[in-house]
């Protein structure tokens, strides 16, 4: 069985899967306007929830898939936190997930298109392109734009929180909890003990100009 995990923006996504990744159980919730601590009041409850609605304990979760990040700095922490605990506890390891390569997944042909995901300020992306998806940077939104007619897909946290730079042909998608599963089942090895220890937020402040 599989815990999955998004706390990457004000949006809680957390669900569970089978050992194929098929979803079985999942639990969604946004901060309304103004509210914050969501994350923290809110994932350990419903986790708790989802396993008991499915009748097994958290030792039948044999490992997690987590969005790392980028994202929001404390949402990125409370979830790293929270799972690090959990896999200690069930003796499970974590796979951890960036939302530009679930995006990614979530399309089958993606050939020449830019994954963006909202920066910590409104006039910054975190962009990475379909042909270095690991590869993710961080843009000013006015030097992106600059960049003319791309193929541009965009996290769903814009259509909640509108951003001017983006450009009017962008389409939107979620990294969905389905496709985390799908990846996670897939990943060859999980990280354990020491890696699991050694395993940080992947935060990225500095700029780059191009890509």
């Amino acid at each position: 069985m599989i815990l999955l995990l998004d706390t990457s923006t004000s949006h809680l996504a957390i669900g569970i899967a089978d050992a194929d990744g098929a979803i079985l159980r999942e639990f969604h919730a946004d901060a309304a306007e103004g509210e914050r601590g969501i994350h923290d009041a809110r994932l350990a409850l419903e986790t708790a929830k989802l396993l008991q609605e499915l009748g097994i304990s958290s030792r039948e979760l044999s490992r997690a898939g987590l969005i790392i990040g980028p994202g929001s700095f404390t949402g990125l922490r409370i979830g790293l936190s929270f799972v690090k605990g959990f896999c200690f506890a069930a003796g499970a390891g974590i796979v951890p997930l960036t939302p530009h390569e679930v995006m990614f997944a979530e399309i089958m042909e993606a050939k020449n298109r830019f994954f963006i995901t909202p920066g910590y300020r409104q006039d910054l992306f975190y962009v990475a392109s379909s042909e270095k998806i690991q590869n993710i940077q961080m843009l000013r939104a006015e030097d992106f734009v600059k960049r003319g007619d791309v193929a541009v897909i965009a996290h769903e946290y814009f259509l909640l929180h509108p951003s001017p730079f983006l450009p009017e042909a962008t389409s939107f998608i979620s990294p969905s909890l389905s496709t985390m599963g799908r990846l996670t089942s897939m990943y060859p090895e999980p990280l354990r003990k020491e890696k699991l220890d050694a395993l940080e937020p992947l935060y990225l402040t500095e700029f780059q100009a191009t890509l």
